[in-house]
């Protein structure tokens, strides 16, 4: 086989498709970053009056108050919380947004926002269920009557079992905490594939049947 220059094998058709090849790989990277980097999120939660307005004061965070609280100093809402950061609008913005999961005494998903649309924070001596929503009555502070668990962005919404693939997407994600969900991954906590495919209790294939 003869060995010739680069120029003998380009010809005008070859060069454009490669241009367009670079084109769209490029574009498609430029637009991924641009999406994801999106700072909607941190422009309504900061504006008090607007979101005052929507009727959620409590949800009021600015960006001093994420870094302070998080530690994280580059870090983004979306990061850990999903949804859309580019969007103005709240529905489209929440839409695909991880949640905290309010489950009831039957075991069915509660809606948070007629349910308890308020902050979590601790409250009570009792450390195991200091995180669960309280409801004030004769001066006192009293377990949620409709509440009776409270699960993390991390748990299936069917299943209430851990899901992989929210942790790939959040905190296990390139440039944060890759090597700890590896390392979660091959705990029987993690690997519990059984269990994460049940979505009752009583059911033959629960462990109660």
């Amino acid at each position: 086989m003869r060995i010739g220059t680069i120029s003998e094998f380009l010809n005008l058709k070859i060069i454009i498709i490669f241009i367009l090849q670079f084109l769209i790989i490029v574009g498609s990277l430029g637009y991924k970053t641009w999406k994801e980097r999106g700072d909607e999120c941190i422009k309504c939660h900061s504006d008090m009056e607007k979101i005052t307005k929507l009727g959620y004061p409590q949800f009021y965070v600015t960006d001093d108050m994420i870094k302070k609280e998080t530690k994280h100093l580059n870090i983004k809402c979306q990061d850990c919380h999903l949804g859309n950061p580019r969007a103005k609008e709240p529905a489209k913005a929440h839409e695909g947004m991880l949640s905290i999961i309010l489950v009831s005494e039957e075991g069915e998903k509660l809606k948070r926002i007629e349910t308890y649309p308020y902050k979590l924070i601790p409250s009570g001596e009792d450390k195991i269920r200091n995180m669960l929503p309280q409801v004030e009555y004769d001066g006192k502070l009293h377990p949620h009557p409709q509440v009776r668990n409270v699960l993390w962005h991390d748990r299936d919404p069917i299943t209430f079992n851990y899901d992989p693939t929210i942790t790939k997407k959040t905190c296990g994600r390139s440039g944060c905490h890759p090597s700890e969900m590896k390392q979660f991954h091959t705990t029987i906590m993690a690997t519990n594939l059984r269990q994460r495919t049940m979505k009752t209790w009583l059911d033959p294939y629960g462990p109660q049947n």
